[in-house]
C-alpha cells in the first residue's frame, strides 16, 4: 500500500488527537470499501444539516453519486473543496481541484 506524506501527517495528527479535520479518519474502513471512488476535504461555507456547521473542515470518502452531490453543493456555494483524491483500492491519487481544472482549460483555450 502506498502512503503519501499528506496521509502520514494526517495519521500522526489523528494519533495525538490534534486533528482539526472532522468527519472520517484518513485510514477509516470506508476508504477501502469497493464502492468508494473519491476522497474530499471540504470547508463549510454555510451550515448544512447533513454535513456540518459553517467554518468546519470535513473529510469524506464518497461514491460516484455522493461525489456528484458534493460538486453540486460547491456550485451552490455551500462548500469549498480544499483537497480531493481518487481512491483506487484504498490508495489515494490526489487530483487538482475542480476550480483549478477550469482555469487550466481557460488558459489552454486562449
Amino acid at each position: 500500500m502506498e502512503v503519501s506524506i499528506h496521509e502520514l501527517l494526517a495519521a500522526a495528527r489523528e494519533a495525538v488527537k490534534s486533528d482539526y479535520i472532522k468527519g472520517e479518519s484518513i485510514l477509516c474502513e470506508t476508504r477501502y470499501h469497493p464502492d468508494t471512488h473519491y476522497m474530499v476535504e471540504i470547508e463549510m461555507l454555510k451550515t448544512d444539516n447533513t454535513l456540518g456547521k459553517k467554518g468546519a473542515y470535513i473529510r469524506k470518502f464518497l461514491t460516484e453519486d455522493e461525489y456528484s452531490a458534493m460538486l453540486q453543493k460547491q456550485e451552490e456555494h455551500l462548500i469549498k473543496i480544499k483537497r480531493q483524491a481518487i481512491v483506487q483500492k484504498g490508495t489515494l491519487r490526489y487530483i487538482p481541484l475542480p476550480d483549478r481544472l477550469d482555469s487550466r482549460r481557460e488558459r489552454d483555450i486562449f
